[in-house]
């Protein structure tokens, strides 16, 4: 299994609960209404920050992180290759996203518990 986590900056215009408000609301369910993404990911989950660490530790610089699994590397590269990725969902990801701080990390799970 194959999890990518996207490691996401709201634009600056917006603040942190119009981000949120539209990713959850509008991103999630256009994300969910493409057959390209709903055959390929197995789980797509949003982790939204509540600005809040504890101790001593610093604040990430991200206003969310968005967790996508597939069932292995050429599945998602075919994905994020799809015309719908490109023509769609970076389109939308406008609406929200400040694309230039966007990070990935792409990794293979391996639960230990």
């Amino acid at each position: 299994m194959i999890k990518i986590s996207v490691f996401l900056t709201r634009r600056h215009d917006l603040t942190r609960e119009q981000f949120s408000k539209y990713w959850k609301d509008k991103h999630a369910s256009l994300l969910m209404s493409l057959d390209s993404f709903k055959s390929s990911v197995r789980c797509y989950t949003q982790q939204h920050s509540v600005n809040n660490v504890p101790g001593d530790f610093p604040n990430a610089p991200y206003d969310g992180v968005a967790e996508v699994w597939f069932d292995d590397l050429s599945s998602a590269m075919t994905m994020f290759g799809h015309q719908d990725y490109a023509c769609i969902v970076v389109k939308d990801e406008e609406n929200f996203l400040d694309r230039t701080k966007t990070a990935l990390f792409v990794s293979s799970e391996t639960p230990i518990m």
